[in-house]
């Protein structure tokens, strides 16, 4: 069995049979496209482009404290600027949507604001470190309405939002930047002044072991030392003329001081009187009156010193020892004690004003002896003078010696806190250096000298709707009505079981007619057809000439439309 193939005749046969179920439909639906091509309310809108300029004085002097992306600022003021309060005030500013208002709340119109609002970057190609990238150089904003004033309207309020968010977003960041480093800087300058402080309390604490001091404090130990050494010459010195001086006393207090016989030079010590007794018993007898005066002035001399020495009497010893005694029984509290301490107080009172009366009457009876004791008084004042320079000096030495020993541990504690406030110092002027910074890039941002959104194009009047697109719309319903006409003759053409044509009835018989008469056309029909003809040509040029309104009226007039395709021809 040969499958059942239809031809174009078929196609044709079944479409002339089914003319008015196809032409129907086709028409119902034409007209419903028309209908709401023609009764949809026309939408303008009103568009605007903002240029990103880039930042006026170069970066290498002046950084902005924004970094961010052109896209993600644009992107944060659009959240800002789109917010529910601020849509509701340009909708009630502008009195949009007015039925709307009593149906709707606030953040529905809000949304419904923000379904007509629309935001479009304009990106270009750029090569960034040997990589392709896309850099944001503008931004178009648009609003749609039916009322092409108020589209303009509404977008010129949408411009002035964005400027004014982008001008108070880069401030506000700006004075940020400045306020928190002001405030970090200031945390530091506290803790500078609290370790400043702490550090000269720690130098008070310390002054004389702080590290700087070391070097001082030796060469100081080093010539006190010295000095030290010096004044115990002196006073070595100073012993010795004392010494002397006592002797010539001696021997002055006796009458006893003469000339020398060989050399002429009088002995002024002990060592000196021996040596000279010894030179004159090599030449004299112990009987001659020279070597009797000089054993005398030894015998003086050397008493002399041993009540220097002693400088105690047999009854003063006595009752010290008795003294000693008793302190080892007891305490100084008791009386015994006490008695003992009274007697020997008494001694020593009591010798003492007997040998300097008896000093000053042989001092006053001689001019000599007069002399010596002045000097003997001024070698005594120079060494109380020497002793207590020597105790200042020692007590001095004592102390620097403490402080050097002290200089070690000083210096760990020292060095902490210098490191400590060393530390914060470079971190407070790297702090003020980038404050300073900051307040350049803020002054920059408020003078508008960096990065900033130009207005390129103002929001102009739309002069047409953008939509509803009448033309596609037509176009769209022709040809929907064409294939809804088309499906249903089909549809209608396989549901008819009817068999048309010597194939159909081959193709079910499984054996081909031995004779096929075909369809006789007479005057009746012939008059059908030139009916249906006219028919079909009246409603086709009816609608070609409904196409071409439609087309002038929603589209574009016939003579700009007739220019531009003239043009287009001319240029192929």
């Amino acid at each position: 069995m040969e499958e059942n193939v239809k031809t174009l005749k078929d196609y044709l046969q079944m479409a002339r049979r089914r003319k008015y179920i196809i032409a129907i439909p086709a028409l119902l639906l034409l007209i419903a496209s028309v209908v709401v091509a023609l009764i949809l309310p026309p939408v303008y809108q009103s568009q605007a482009t903002i240029l990103i300029e880039q930042q006026q004085i170069p970066t290498d002097l002046v950084k902005s404290t924004v970094t961010s992306y052109a896209d993600e600022r644009i992107s944060l003021i659009q959240q800002r600027v789109m917010t529910t309060d601020n849509l509701t005030k340009i909708i009630n500013k502008f009195g949009l949507y007015p039925k709307e208002r009593g149906k709707l709340t606030a953040a529905e119109l809000a949304e419904q604001f923000r379904m007509s609002a629309h935001l479009e970057l304009v990106n270009a190609d750029v090569i960034s470190n040997g990589r392709h990238s896309k850099a944001t150089l503008a931004f178009k904003l648009s609003f749609d309405d039916k009322d092409p004033q108020q589209a303009q309207k509404v977008t010129n309020e949408l411009v002035t939002l964005f400027l004014n968010e982008n001008v108070r977003n880069r401030t506000e960041r700006a004075e940020e930047t400045t306020l928190f480093l002001e405030e970090e800087a200031q945390k530091f300058k506290l803790d500078i002044q609290k370790i400043e402080n702490e550090l000269a309390e720690y130098k008070e604490k310390y002054r004389d072991s702080l590290p700087e001091l070391l070097s001082v404090n030796l060469s100081m130990i080093s010539r006190i030392e010295s000095e030290i050494q010096q004044l115990g010459l002196r006073e070595k010195m100073l012993d010795e003329r004392k010494i002397s001086l006592r002797s010539q006393m001696a021997i002055a207090s006796q009458g006893l001081l003469v000339s020398s016989a060989s050399d002429g030079h009088a002995p002024t010590s002990l060592a000196e009187l021996k040596q000279e007794q010894a030179r004159l018993l090599s030449k004299y007898s112990p009987a001659h009156p020279d070597v009797i005066r000089i054993k005398r002035q030894v015998e003086i001399l050397e008493a002399e010193q041993n009540i220097e020495q002693s400088g105690e009497s047999p009854a003063l010893q006595e009752a010290k020892q008795e003294l000693a005694k008793l302190q080892q029984h007891y305490s100084d509290n008791h009386p015994d004690v006490k008695a003992a301490q009274r007697k020997v107080a008494e001694l020593t009172d009591s010798k003492k004003p007997s040998s300097a009366k008896k000093l000053a009457n042989q001092i006053t009876n001689n001019p000599a002896m007069l002399q010596i004791k002045s000097e003997m008084d001024v070698a005594d004042i120079e060494l109380a003078s020497i002793r207590r320079h020597q105790a200042e000096l020692q007590q001095k030495l004592k102390s620097l010696e403490m402080s050097v020993s002290q200089t070690h541990q000083v210096e760990r504690g020292y060095y902490e806190l210098m490191r400590d406030l060393d530390n914060n110092k470079a971190k407070y002027n790297e702090l003020k250096a980038k404050q300073l910074e900051a307040k350049l890039a803020q002054t920059l941002e408020e003078e508008q000298k960096a990065e900033k959104f130009s207005l390129l194009e103002p929001p102009r009047l739309p002069g047409k709707p953008i939509k509803p697109n009448r033309f596609k719309i037509l176009f769209m319903g022709f040809m929907v009505s064409m294939g809804a006409g088309l499906g249903a003759g089909y549809l209608r053409e396989m549901m008819d079981g009817s068999i048309r044509g010597h194939r159909s009835l081959a193709h079910i018989t499984g054996m081909e007619p031995l004779v096929v008469v075909p369809y006789i056309e007479n005057q009746e029909d012939r008059d059908r057809t030139r009916k249906n003809i006219i028919s079909f040509s009246i409603i086709a040029g009816i609608l070609f000439l409904g196409m071409i309104v439609s087309v002038h009226m929603l589209y574009m007039p016939l003579d700009i439309l007739w220019f531009k395709a003239w043009n287009r021809l001319g240029l192929i």
